[in-house]
């Protein structure tokens, strides 16, 4: 085999793990878009770090958030709904169109980033925690 068969093989190769990789990740982002409680949501780890494209999930006791870029189906990380603290909205872009919050729970704290309508929505959903049974 010559040296130029080997390359062509190996670019092959490449190219077919490439393809591989990248259906993996869209059918992954559609996967966790599709569900019931998603939104668009950046997400931070402190407000001198870049802000990071993910999926926010209402679930019934806990918000989630994952990559949207990413490998996974489970999330970075998962904030209780009972004792969770939502600021005031900041905003972040001109038009006040997104709006930047800090979500807090006991000792954690997280920067997420979000559009006006979903803010509304999450004040909401932290707020109207579904009934416990004693």
């Amino acid at each position: 085999m010559s040296l130029m068969t080997i390359v062509i093989w190996c670019a092959v190769l490449l190219a077919c793990v490439g393809a591989v990789l990248w259906v993996y990740m869209n059918v992954r982002a559609r996967r966790i878009v599709s569900r019931l409680g998603a939104f668009r949501c950046w997400s931070r780890p402190d407000v001198h770090s870049g802000w990071t494209a993910g999926i926010g999930v209402y679930g019934v006791e806990e918000l989630s958030w994952y990559r949207l870029v990413g490998f996974t189906f489970k999330p970075v990380y998962s904030i209780p709904r009972r004792g969770m603290e939502v600021s005031a909205p900041i905003a972040h872009s001109a038009d006040g169109s997104v709006v930047e919050v800090r979500l807090a729970y006991g000792e954690h704290r997280y920067e997420v980033a979000v559009e006006r309508l979903t803010y509304n929505g999450l004040v909401s959903w932290v707020e109207s925690g579904p009934p416990r049974l004693v």
